[in-house]
């Protein structure tokens, strides 16, 4: 999911809102599941916002099961979206953003684990006062599908699709900078991890600080767990992504980043 175009709206109160709809959504090749989603799209859509700036969440249920929306970061308890909103309702969190990263929200209702494992989740970024230096952005959330309604995943997806960054790699310029905002949204999993091949990377763990972390090619995420990388791809050609975890590799969460 392509962020570049993606602008800080302008004004003192960021305002956004959210639909929970219930819907049959393509999620590979010739596989629909009834999904559970923010606005008719998993992930949800990309709330983005600067440093102590003001939020205004409205958040409407229009499923047929009771739902709510909890961010991670730092807020008022009252706000923290843990009590359900029921089918027909409506409800604003008033929150103001931070700390800086790239946080995930999500429902927060009982089973949770059912939840989100239908797709109701998506990314926050806060953003520093001054922003980050410009680089090609992408957001990268990973996840998996229970097609059998067994309690596992039998595929694995990055940003709702298993496959999809097989058949249509991200695209990049040779030499500029590129900045992924990575998180772990699969339930049912207690590890998962992101691999980059023939490249390493700068990391900075839930982006809270603006230095990197570490330097490496593969990073381990815990569930919900989130990273930023940043990276450029020297010469032109095809780098392949996935997590190190074999099985989900190979059913659905390979891709590919291709320079050019």
């Amino acid at each position: 999911m392509e962020l570049r175009n993606l602008e800080i709206p302008p004004g003192r109160i960021l305002k956004q809102h959210l639909n929970i709809i219930e819907m049959p959504l393509t999620v590979a090749h010739n596989t629909v599941v009834e999904a559970w989603t923010f606005n008719g799209v998993v992930p949800g859509p990309i709330v983005r916002a600067k440093l102590g700036q003001k939020m205004e969440i409205t958040l409407r249920n229009d499923s047929e099961h009771p739902h709510s929306i909890h961010f991670h970061g730092s807020h008022d308890p009252n706000e923290d979206g843990w009590e359900p909103v029921v089918t027909g309702g409506e409800k604003t969190y008033k929150l103001t953003a931070g700390p800086i990263g790239f946080h995930p929200y999500h429902c927060h209702v009982p089973p949770l684990a059912s939840h989100m494992a239908k797709g109701l989740y998506g990314g926050l970024i806060v953003d520093p006062p001054g922003g980050r230096l410009p680089a090609h952005e992408f957001m990268l959330i990973l996840s998996g599908w229970d097609l059998k309604d067994q309690g596992r995943n039998d595929i694995f997806c990055w940003n709702g699709m298993a496959g999809f960054y097989d058949r249509y790699p991200i695209k990049v310029p040779v030499g500029q900078k590129v900045r992924l905002y990575i998180a772990n949204m699969c339930e049912y999993e207690p590890v998962a991890s992101f691999h980059l091949h023939a490249q390493t990377f700068d990391v900075f763990r839930t982006g809270t600080r603006l230095v990197p972390d570490d330097h490496t090619d593969v990073v381990t995420l815990g569930q919900t767990e989130r990273v930023i990388i940043e990276f450029t791809l020297p010469k032109r050609g095809r780098y392949m992504f996935h997590p190190h975890q074999t099985k989900m590799a190979e059913n659905g969460a390979m891709g590919w980043i291709v320079a050019i």
